[in-house]
């Protein structure tokens, strides 16, 4: 009878911490509006501005409850050192809060907005990306906050004002004199090259290649070519070719008139092509030789053009770089209009393409591989960096 006794004891007891655990499972939660899909929110910025920011109940509030929020530094530190970014954090007095608590009102499940105010861009460095991240600390009345959503990043991506160079099909940037056998280009065991692009027409040869920028046979990074099949239009396809093979994005043709930033990445053992900071097409790369940007097939390192009928490119081009190590898909999306020379890890070459001294294209990298134009630079009207669709 005592042994029939206390099993029944441990059989209630083991139920009613069951119901505590669903009940706790099931508790109504608060947390940043729109965090369930991803924390970060990306806000592009050329002056003055305003975002707005709420927070968001599971279920409707019984009577008001104010949600603290705070700015948050170390949340930062903790997401760059986690996702391999580098945002850095909005200074203090070029942004404003319109409260320090958000309110969420009886019989509503979404607080008012949050005004996020950027008051003074003068604090901002060129082409930084920045990020302020808000952190809930609490609530009013006790309500449980989401761990997984209590962190919202809003990312402020400077609007950047620029130029780029118009090739028009006729005429390249060559670093013939400067790239050309150089010992230190060769054997690059990981490599990164990209650019921003707009495509005014697909080649009109044969071959139907259009050239972006790299080394003819070792890594070029192009557009189209009449053998790639299985789809309509293969002079719209980008693709990387040389090491004795070619990596094409087949699902993702380009489109004429409007801007695009794509990249050719090699690690050691993968080769990744990307559009727009997408990954779009990979290939194991690990039985190819390393690449060699010193390179010489006809042409040497170009933008522009390659191998002895030119292969030129029919259109605008600014931001080209070249890295000696695999850029990760966040760096290409965040830094696709600028990046900082003195701070840039690996950066071997970079050409702003806005500007020239006569035909010379500076490296403002400092390593020295400037480029020559074919030609007289036919330069674009202003453009903004990114494009905002």
């Amino acid at each position: 009878m005592k042994t029939n006794k206390m099993i029944a004891i441990l059989l209630a007891t083991a139920a009613l911490a069951a119901g505590c655990q669903k009940s706790q499972e099931y508790a109504d939660v608060v947390y940043f509006t729109g965090t369930e899909r991803s924390p970060l929110t990306n806000v592009y910025i050329d002056g003055p501005s305003s975002i707005a920011v709420s927070v968001t109940s599971s279920a409707k509030m019984q009577h008001d409850v104010e949600v603290p929020i705070v700015v948050d530094p170390a949340a930062l530190e903790a997401y760059n050192a986690e996702k391999g970014t580098s945002y850095a954090l909005l200074p203090e007095g070029s942004y404003s809060l319109s409260t320090t608590a958000a309110l969420i009102r009886t019989g509503s499940a979404v607080s008012d907005p949050v005004a996020v105010e950027i008051e003074s861009m003068d604090d901002l460095d060129f082409g930084l990306v920045y990020c302020l991240p808000l952190r809930i600390t609490g609530t009013s009345d006790g309500t449980r906050v989401l761990a997984t959503s209590q962190t919202t990043f809003i990312v402020f991506n400077q609007l950047i004002k620029t130029r780029g160079v118009d090739l028009q099909g006729r005429w390249q940037i060559e670093m013939d004199n400067t790239m050309k056998g150089k010992p230190e280009l060769a054997n690059l065991p990981a490599c990164t090259v990209e650019i921003r692009m707009f495509a005014k027409g697909w080649s009109s040869m044969s071959h139907g290649i259009s050239s972006l920028l790299g080394v003819e046979e070792n890594f070029m990074l192009r557009i189209g070519d009449v053998s790639i099949g299985g789809v309509e239009e293969p002079k719209s396809i980008l693709n990387i070719a040389g090491r004795g093979s070619s990596l094409s994005a087949l699902d993702n043709p380009l489109s004429l008139n409007r801007w695009y930033h794509v990249a050719a990445v090699e690690n050691g053992s993968t080769l990744k092509l990307y559009i727009d900071g997408v990954e779009v097409a990979s290939v194991s790369s690990a039985d190819r030789d390393p690449v060699n940007l010193g390179f010489y097939y006809n042409s040497s390192f170009c933008i522009g053009r390659s191998a002895n009928d030119y292969r030129r490119f029919n259109g605008m081009v600014s931001e080209a770089r070249v890295w000696k190590r695999a850029l990760t898909p966040i760096e290409l999306l965040n830094n696709q209009c600028y990046v900082n020379p003195a701070t840039a890890e690996g950066l071997i070459g970079y050409w702003r393409l806005d500007e020239a001294d006569d035909r010379t294209f500076k490296d403002i990298s400092g390593n020295g591989y400037d480029g020559v134009a074919s030609s007289t630079p036919v330069w674009t009207e202003e453009i903004h960096c990114p494009v905002v669709e």
